[in-house]
């Protein structure tokens, strides 16, 4: 009796061992397989351009500036438009520091999306949403910038939904409000109010850019806008 008991126990020791191998090698593959979807989720994303958080002057939603400001500077653009981009990048950063940190104009960004017309998709539109999104956080202006940082060619994947998402990751916004705001698609609306107001002034291109609801006719010309605002200054 025993020895039987002992190799009751013995064979009750085995049982264990082996499940609780069995159990160890379940979690450790639930660990590995739970590793590899968050690497493919953050790799799907690709490679991106992160831009550093700035602090804006008196930013009011999509607007910069004095709500009061005599002058207001209106641009119609899309996140897609590389001629949006030219005026990103050479143009408003001249604008704000002259005329919105001073306290002369009110500038408000405005969407007209024109590029997915071009291309058959709907990426600008997408992007124009994600930075409404973004507003909704008070991360318009730096949404706004990322998005002209990782401008590439039209229709190719730049501003897919994973990207979109990935760029309110890394500039920190709250990613669980992000997405449900962006897949919920809440905001659209907000992007085709703005589109309506393009239309109303009959606006056919982007950058287009209003001083005072005059239309500036080149706007990636410093002097020329430069010239439209004092002239509007002027006659206040």
């Amino acid at each position: 009796m025993a020895k039987k008991q002992f190799s009751g126990n013995k064979q009750n020791k085995k049982k264990s061992q082996t499940r609780a191998i069995i159990i160890g090698g379940v979690i450790l593959l639930a660990i590995i397989v739970a590793g590899i979807l968050i690497m493919q989720s953050s790799s799907s994303a690709g490679e991106f351009i992160t831009v550093a958080k700035q602090t804006w002057p008196q930013p009011d939603g999509k607007a910069l500036g004095p709500a009061n400001a005599a002058v207001v500077v209106q641009e119609f653009s899309d996140f897609q438009c590389p001629y949006c981009r030219q005026f990103h990048d050479t143009i408003l950063n001249k604008l704000i520091s002259q005329y919105v940190a001073t306290g002369k104009i009110r500038f408000e960004y405005h969407h007209f999306i024109v590029i997915d017309g071009n291309t058959g998709g709907n990426e600008s539109r997408r992007a124009a949403e994600a930075s409404e999104c973004a507003n909704e956080q008070g991360q318009f202006w730096d949404y706004h910038n990322m998005l002209f940082a990782n401008q590439k060619s039209e229709g190719s994947g730049t501003f897919s939904d994973v990207r979109l998402r990935a760029f309110a990751a890394s500039l920190g916004l709250d990613t669980t409000k992000f997405n449900s705001c962006f897949n919920s698609g809440k905001l659209a609306a907000l992007v085709v109010k703005d589109e309506n107001l393009a239309t109303s002034d009959k606006l056919q291109a982007t950058p287009a850019l209003l001083v005072n609801g005059v239309l500036v006719q080149n706007p990636i010309d410093y002097t020329i806008v430069q010239s439209a605002i004092d002239k509007a200054l002027g006659q206040h």
